[in-house]
């Protein structure tokens, strides 16, 4: 299915230059006041041209310039352009089933605006393009039919006049045209009575009233006396069927009390509610509907507004919906319920700032394509990446190896600093291996989200290593084997082939509690402070007396072991937790220094 596959922003509002990729389904997350509304402003404005505002250009000097590539264009789909003139216009600029066009303004008069396509001729096989040419006759057509006007649902700036009523350019007013297309066509024979109708009533009506006939006739002898030459005529004009639905009011009715009420009469909440209820209804609606050349652009600003958690829910289910069914939907979140893992992976967090102004992010899909080599590597990393909603919502990212670790982080943090770690930005989330950090923490990077890890000890002697963090044929590694063999006769735990630790449910050993009781030994301790040091450098912290149930001094694992580490943490002030734990104050600075 085509669709918008790249779209490059200059000089408009606060994005200098900032360009980002576009699926079928695209999120655009980030804090407040970085440019997401007017990315989706620009992806109307690109298929949409009108004249700007002054405020509208970030240099008034210089001109506003959107590039867009339209990706997907097959054989069908230009043969299902209605005209063949139309068909003929857009073909010669379509190249691998690609197409793109530009669109930019000199000034704030609409004379100043200018929309052109690529010279397919001098320009390159892959990339931006270099030279374009104005639009030839038929090629606007033909584009309108691929990609017709956007459907833009703004964030509740003003309710009254957006939301009220069903006039033009409201998002009711389109969204009740593109619900109403079906209802038209089913009743197409309500026109044919209007037709009679016309026929009757209009003065160049084929069967025209005897009665208007008579008053043209008799008005027009009345003006002779007045005026000679004159003549004059009645004629009533009839509207079509869709104007009828474009002269109505969305009611609404309360079931318990019967009070009904116009739309715009309505509280913002139920507003909101109803409009996204409306986006809902037409996803179902057009499913299972025939083949067209039109892929609708959605734009939509903070959809989750007013929404109850489950209503964001089945609003983010209706737009996957829509974007399946002939609508490419591209929308702003600042809710991580509105992504899940079929569609954070193609996510863009928007950012900012005072150099750059807007700046878009690669998203996942595209960050582990470049990062990771292999694919059943790039499936892993996707599968559990996508799941982690908090990683888009925040400005630096601490992968955790557990669960342990996710949950007391997060509460020593906020004790030893008075304040959660979200309100400084800091996310703790559990990837739930180890194994997977030396793969996610490049791709975070690819992202240009600031990450980095924690995990126990023995990370720096295994995955580390066999990640590429930490060389497997170090002196560390050698020294540490050399270590825990000495360290096993007296202690009794057992080693695996490797010369590293075994977990022996028999003995009771497990592999945390022989990493722990190495870095118990005075040698073992000087190389565990090594390795810890080292890894520090390719971002993952190390606990170096083993695992976070060494520094919170509780021996069990297990879901009864957190609650009794969580309510210990809860006991103790920031100056106890310094003074007993102050390991975690280094965690937390090197984190936060990042």
């Amino acid at each position: 299915m085509h669709r918008l596959s790249y779209l490059r922003i200059k000089n408009f509002r606060a994005c200098k230059n900032v360009s980002l990729p576009l699926e079928g389904y695209t999120p655009l997350v980030g804090q407040n006041n970085t440019g997401k509304s007017s990315i989706l402003q620009a992806l109307n404005w690109v298929l949409k041209p009108a004249a700007l505002s002054i405020n509208d250009f970030h240099d008034p000097g210089q001109p506003v310039e959107v590039v867009a590539c339209i990706d997907g264009i097959t054989t069908e789909v230009l043969g299902r352009i209605p005209g063949e003139k139309h068909r003929k216009a857009i073909t010669p600029y379509c190249r691998d089933g690609r197409l793109w066009i530009r669109v930019s303004a000199t000034g704030t008069a609409a004379k100043t605006l200018s929309k052109e396509v690529w010279d397919i001729e001098q320009c390159p096989e892959n990339g931006e393009p270099e030279h374009w040419r104005d639009y030839p006759t038929g090629l606007p057509q033909a584009v309108s039919s691929l990609l017709p006007e956007p459907l833009l649902v703004q964030a509740m700036h003003d309710i009254g006049e957006d939301l009220g009523k069903a006039k033009a350019g409201t998002t009711i007013k389109n969204l009740l045209d593109e619900i109403m297309g079906p209802l038209l066509e089913a009743h197409a024979e309500l026109n044919t009575a209007l037709d009679t109708i016309r026929h009757l009533l209009t003065s160049d009506g084929d069967h025209r009233s005897d009665h208007l006939q008579q008053f043209d006739t008799d008005a027009s002898g009345a003006l002779e006396h007045f005026f000679p030459g004159l003549a004059l005529d009645l004629d009533l004009q009839v509207v079509d069927i869709k104007e009828f639905f474009k002269a109505g009011d969305l009611h609404v009715t309360d079931k318990t009390t019967g009070d009904r009420r116009r739309f715009d009469q309505m509280g913002t909440g139920a507003q909101r509610a109803i409009q996204m209820a409306l986006i809902r209804y037409l996803s179902e609606t057009r499913r299972g509907e025939g083949v067209s050349p039109s892929r609708r652009l959605l734009l939509i600003d903070e959809p989750e507004l007013y929404l109850h958690p489950q209503g964001v829910r089945r609003l983010r289910q209706a737009l996957a919906k829509l974007a399946q069914a002939g609508f490419q939907v591209v929308f702003s979140t600042h809710s991580p319920l509105m992504l899940s893992r079929d569609n954070a992976t193609d996510t863009v967090i928007v950012s900012k700032s005072a150099d750059e102004g807007v700046t878009a992010r690669k998203p996942l899909r595209q960050a582990v394509n470049e990062a990771i080599q292999g694919a059943e590597s790039q499936s892993r990393a996707l599968f559990e990446l996508s799941n982690l909603a908090e990683i888009y919502f925040a400005e630096r990212v601490v992968l955790c190896e557990g669960k342990t670790d996710r949950r007391l982080l997060p509460l020593a943090y906020e004790r030893l600093y008075g304040q959660a770690p979200e309100l400084d930005h800091i996310a703790f989330v559990s990837l739930g291996s180890c194994a997977d950090l030396p793969k996610a923490l490049p791709v975070l990077a690819a992202m240009g989200i600031r990450a980095c890890a924690v995990a126990d000890l023995d990370f720096a002697y295994t995955h580390a290593r066999k990640g590429g963090l930490l060389g497997r044929d170090a002196e560390d590694i050698a020294d540490a084997r050399r270590i825990l063999a000495r360290l096993k006769p007296v202690h009794g735990f057992k080693l695996n082939g490797n010369g590293l630790p075994q977990t022996d449910k028999q003995s009771g050993w497990m592999a945390a509690d022989v990493w722990a009781c190495f870095a118990a030994d005075e040698e073992g301790k000087a190389n565990a402070e090594s390795s810890h040091d080292a890894l520090k450098q390719a971002s993952v912290w190390a606990w170096p007396q083993g695992c976070i149930e060494q520094v919170t001094g509780v021996d069990d694992k297990g879901e009864d072991a957190i609650i009794e580490q969580e309510k210990r943490l809860r006991d103790m002030s920031a100056a106890e937790i310094e003074q007993q734990m102050p390991i975690f104050s280094a965690c937390f600075d090197w984190i936060r220094n990042l």
